[in-house]
């Protein structure tokens, strides 16, 4: 399951992150599949793998670079 918080979604986003959240249904609402037709998939830098990369740009869409095709050119 996918949560369907988003950056836009503010409400839901404040009862996903709230510590004292007890109301089990509110949750178990957010815990549904997020609709497919409304995502984006798009490469990033590896720069989002490191802790310390901590803004926007770690989710920058970049260009791919060629992939090489053979072991040994």
């Amino acid at each position: 399951m996918v949560c369907r918080c988003r950056a836009d979604d503010q409400p839901s986003n404040d009862l996903w992150l709230d510590p004292g959240m007890k109301d089990v249904a509110a949750a178990s609402d957010l815990l549904k599949p997020y609709d497919a037709r409304q995502m984006r998939c798009y490469p990033v830098s590896t720069r989002i793998n490191r802790v310390a990369n901590d803004d926007e740009a770690c989710s920058a869409a970049v260009e791919l670079a060629q992939i090489q095709n053979r072991l040994f050119l």
